[in-house]
């Protein structure tokens, strides 16, 4: 009788909870942080705000995270299921045209974009010259202004219309093609700013014929074809030439037999190597000129008595 009354008591304190197991922690069966650190032993819902080091987490509270009530994450007490995307917790008011990797453009500072150039610039297309300046919206029509849907790259896109009514020279009837960069150069602040990008290989323009297009291609007419002998730019030059003649006796030489396309006064004649040497001391050009040499007619004197006396 005394062993039954035993057992009925250990029944009735069992069922009263008071031998019941511990209970379960609410934030998930693998916690295991000691509770002091984040509550006091006055009250279980005031938190330690500095009580957690979220550092030592794959989310450290940096920026406007540092202020944000930890409910507003934490939607559950199970802390392991928070989740750690930006758009688990804001909206993403572009729409989805721009990804999910919030922190391209973004900072937990603020939303405000402060690298725009920068991101621009990891895209693909740089903003110099020109479109440094440009308003986004004349790029991004989108309806709304948050939406960054993908937009061509090209000149020609947004550029067509310029391309079609530009007459001095006109693009369509010269054969000319939509890169355009092949001549402008997108650095300049406007299209006036010719770049490299043409194949002027049929002419190499260096030296002295690196000079605006127009001064050959007169008004701007691109569809004629130019000749690439000197005298069909230089003949007036060729005529006001005195010394030495050159609209007399030295027409029956090249202009490149003289001369180089980095300036007319860097004279060098290569026939005179196979006959009087390569100009050596007071032979060289710095010191005399052709026509201390040569009449003005071409002519030469043959020996070098003819130039100089010389005392017996």
């Amino acid at each position: 009788m005394r062993n039954r009354f035993i057992i009925f008591i250990f029944t009735v304190l069992a069922w009263s909870g008071i031998f019941a197991a511990s209970p379960k922690s609410p934030h998930g069966e693998n916690f295991k942080k000691d509770c002091a650190i984040c509550h006091t032993a006055d009250n279980w819902n005031k938190i330690k705000r500095d009580g957690f080091n979220h550092t030592k987490t794959n989310f450290p509270l940096v920026g406007q995270h540092k202020a944000v009530n930890c409910r507003k994450c934490h939607t559950t007490l199970v802390f392991s299921k928070a989740p750690t995307e930006c758009s688990a917790c804001h909206t993403d008011l572009h729409e989805g045209t721009v990804g999910k990797d919030c922190a391209h453009c973004h900072t937990s500072n603020s939303w405000i974009v402060t690298k725009i150039r920068q991101i621009h610039q990891q895209q693909g297309f740089p903003l110099v010259g020109e479109h440094a300046s440009a308003d986004c919206n004349r790029c991004h029509t989108s309806a709304s202004l948050l939406r960054f849907n993908n937009i061509r790259s090209d000149c020609y896109s947004c550029h067509q219309y310029q391309y079609e009514i530009t007459a001095k020279p006109n693009h369509k009837m010269a054969g000319f093609g939509i890169d355009c960069e092949r001549c402008h150069n997108m650095v300049g602040r406007s299209w006036n700013s010719i770049g490299n990008g043409f194949d002027h290989s049929i002419f190499p323009l260096t030296g002295g014929h690196n000079i605006p297009c127009q001064l050959c291609h007169i008004d701007n007419n691109y569809q004629k074809k130019l000749s690439s002998d000197c005298l069909s730019c230089h003949s007036e030059g060729a005529a006001i030439t005195l010394i030495p003649a050159h609209a007399t006796k030295m027409t029956k030489y090249a202009c490149s037999d003289c001369h180089n396309n980095i300036s007319w006064n860097n004279v060098r004649f290569q026939i005179h190597d196979s006959w009087f040497g390569i100009y050596s001391g007071r032979h060289k050009g710095v010191w005399t000129k052709c026509t201390d040499c040569h009449n003005n007619d071409a002519t030469y004197k043959s020996n070098c008595r003819k130039c100089h006396n010389f005392d017996n």
